[in-house]
C-alpha cells in the first residue's frame, strides 16, 4: 500500500503539473497576464477540488457506494463498506496540500501584490473562498470536526487543532457571506480562461456563494434552525435561478484533463462498476423515470435498464458478469474506443464535474417551505421545479413527458405517500446522482426510506444503520497528529471514531 500511496502522489502532482501547462496555455491570453500568478492557480485548483471528489477513488468507491447508486462488479468490499485505509489518508491529505493549499496562496498572493484591496484583487479572494468553502464543507460533512481554522499554515502549524463541525459550519457560512458582499459585479476576476467554471462571470459566483449557504444552512436545519432559517431567507433571491447558472468543472477531451472516471474506465473497463438495483429497478424503472436512458447504458445481454445488486459477497458477484446489468452510460461509447458518446453520458471525457446545481436549490426552498420558513412559492411548485429542473439538465425537455411523470400517484407532490421528507429526499437523491457524497448527506439529514442493507452482508460495523453515518479519520492522523486527533475524538466528533457516528447535524 505504501508504493501504491507514493506513486498514486507522485502522478497526482504530475498531472496538476500538466493541469496547469495543458488547461493555463490553452486558456490564458499570454499578452494579458495578471499582476500575480493568480490565474494560474485558480485552474490548478479548481481542477484539483473537482478531480479528488469525482474521481474513481472518492467518488466510485466511496460517494457513489454509500450513496448506493453504483455497485461493485467484482472487488465488493467496499459496496460492504470495508474502505482502503491508504485511500483514507491519500484523500484527507490531498484536499489540503493541492486545492485549498493553491486557494490559500491566491489570496496570499492577492494580499502581497497591487491588488490588494482593489475591486480585482476583492473579486479573486471572494473566489478562493467560495471554493474552499465548497471543499471544506464536502470534507467535514465526510469526517465530522476536521482542522479548520489552524488549517493551511504550513511549516507554522504542522499539528493543527480540529474544530468542531458547528464552529466550521458557522465560519463556513460567515466566509461565504463576505465572500458574496465583496464581489463587485463591475470588475473582472480572473482571466476568462483560467476560470474554467464560470469564465471569470463574477454575476454567476455570486449566486453559487448563495446557492451553496442554502445547502450549508439546509443541511445544518435541524440543529441550528433559527441560523438556517435566517441565512435561507436572506440569500434565496441571489441563488441559482436555472440550469445555465449550474456550477461545473468543465473537463477536455484528452488525457490529462478528460474527465476522471472516463479515464478509469478506459483504463479497467467493467472491473469495477455497474449501476445498482437500488437506484435502476427500485427507483427509476419503478417510476418510469426517463433519467434512466441517461444515467445508465442499457446491459449488454438483454438491452434492458438492469441493477447489479448492492453490496454482493465477492464470490457471488464475480459469477455475473458485468454484460449482465446496466453500466454507467458511457460504457458502451469507452469500449468502442472511446467514441459515439451521448451528450449527457456521465463516462465520456468531457462530462463534467458538478459543484452544485440549480434543481437542489428548488428541493432546498421546497423544504423551506415544508419548514414554514418566509420564501416565496409552494412546497409543491418548488419540488416540482426541482424535477423539472433535473430532466433539463440531463437533457430531456418533452413538457408533456414530464408532466405525466410529475403526475404520477407515487411522484405527485399531494397524493403519493409518506412525509415531506420522503418525497422531496427522494427525488432530492434522484437529482444529486453523480454527486455521491450529497445524495448520501441528504439521505442522513432526511432518513428517507432508501438505501439497503448490503445483499452480500456488511464487512464493518454500521451499528444496525444500512450504510455508513461517516468516514473514519485516517491513520496518518493518529500517529502524526496524535494530541488532537485524541482530542477530536473525545470532545468533538460526540463518537467513537467509528462509521456509525453520526456528524453533528444528523439527528436521528
Amino acid at each position: 500500500m505504501k508504493k501504491v500511496k507514493y506513486s498514486f502522489l507522485i502522478a497526482f502532482l504530475l498531472g496538476a503539473m500538466s493541469c496547469g501547462d495543458d488547461f493555463g496555455n490553452i486558456n490564458i491570453d499570454p499578452n494579458s497576464p495578471s499582476e500575480v500568478p493568480t490565474d494560474y492557480l485558480l485552474t490548478t485548483a479548481q481542477k484539483s477540488a473537482m478531480d479528488n471528489i469525482w474521481d474513481e477513488w472518492m467518488n466510485g468507491r466511496f460517494g457513489l457506494l454509500v450513496s448506493q447508486y453504483w455497485a461493485q462488479n467484482n472487488y465488493t468490499d467496499e459496496s460492504r463498506y470495508a474502505f482502503r485505509q491508504g485511500t483514507i489518508n491519500d484523500y484527507f491529505s490531498l484536499y489540503y496540500i493541492t486545492s485549498l493549499r493553491d486557494l490559500e496562496e491566491i489570496k496570499i498572493l492577492v494580499a502581497a501584490s497591487d491588488l490588494n484591496g482593489s475591486p480585482t484583487g476583492n473579486n479573486q479572494v471572494a473566489i478562493a473562498n467560495i471554493l474552499q468553502s465548497w471543499l471544506f464543507h464536502v470534507m467535514t460533512d465526510i469526517w465530522g470536526p476536521i482542522p479548520y481554522s489552524e488549517a493551511l499554515k504550513g511549516s507554522e502549524n504542522r499539528t493543527p487543532k480540529y474544530d468542531s463541525q458547528r464552529d466550521i459550519y458557522l465560519g463556513l457560512l460567515a466566509t461565504l457571506e463576505k465572500a458574496k458582499a465583496d464581489i463587485n459585479l463591475d470588475a473582472p476576476g480572473f482571466a476568462a480562461g483560467a476560470d474554467v467554471i464560470y469564465a471569470g462571470d463574477m454575476a454567476k459566483w455570486r449566486k453559487f456563494a448563495a446557492s451553496l449557504i442554502l445547502r450549508i444552512a439546509m443541511r445544518m436545519s435541524d440543529v441550528e434552525p433559527d441560523l438556517a432559517k435566517a441565512a435561507v431567507e436572506a440569500n434565496y433571491a441571489d441563488a441559482f435561478t436555472d440550469n445555465s447558472d449550474n456550477a461545473y468543472f468543465y473537463y477536455l477531451s484528452g488525457a490529462p484533463n478528460n474527465n476522471p472516471l472516463n479515464q478509469d474506465r478506459i483504463e479497467r473497463g467493467d472491473a469495477d462498476f455497474s449501476m445498482s438495483n437500488i437506484l435502476i429497478d427500485k427507483t427509476l424503472n419503478a417510476l418510469s423515470d426517463p433519467r434512466v436512458e441517461k444515467f445508465a447504458d442499457p446491459r449488454a445481454d438483454g438491452g434492458e435498464y438492469v441493477g447489479r445488486p448492492y453490496g454482493q459477497d465477492v464470490t457471488v458477484a464475480a459469477a455475473e458478469p458485468p454484460s449482465e446489468y446496466s453500466q454507467p452510460s458511457g460504457a458502451a461509447a469507452v469500449s468502442n474506443g472511446n467514441s459515439g458518446f451521448d451528450e449527457h453520458d456521465v463516462l465520456a471525457p468531457t462530462a463534467p464535474g458538478v459543484f452544485m446545481n440549480y434543481a437542489e436549490v428548488c428541493f432546498i426552498l421546497a423544504e423551506a417551505k415544508e419548514r414554514g420558513w418566509n420564501v416565496t412559492g409552494t412546497a409543491q411548485e418548488w419540488y416540482n421545479n426541482g424535477i423539472r429542473a433535473s430532466m433539463n439538465e440531463w437533457g430531456i425537455f418533452d413538457d408533456a413527458a414530464i408532466d405525466a411523470y410529475l403526475a404520477q400517484p407515487e411522484v405527485d407532490y399531494n397524493a403519493s405517500q409518506g412525509s415531506w421528507q420522503q418525497k422531496i429526499g427522494v427525488q432530492k437523491w434522484i437529482s444529486l446522482y453523480m454527486q455521491g457524497v450529497q445524495g448520501w448527506s441528504e439521505w442522513r439529514r432526511l432518513d428517507f426510506d432508501k438505501l439497503e442493507a448490503p445483499v452480500g452482508g456488511t464487512l464493518a460495523d454500521l451499528g444496525g444503520n444500512p450504510a455508513p453515518l461517516r468516514l473514519t479519520y485516517p491513520t496518518n492522523e493518529q500517529t502524526q497528529n496524535t494530541t488532537n486527533y485524541n482530542d477530536a475524538v473525545s470532545n468533538l466528533l460526540g463518537g467513537p471514531d467509528k462509521l456509525f457516528t453520526r456528524v453533528w447535524w444528523d439527528t436521528k
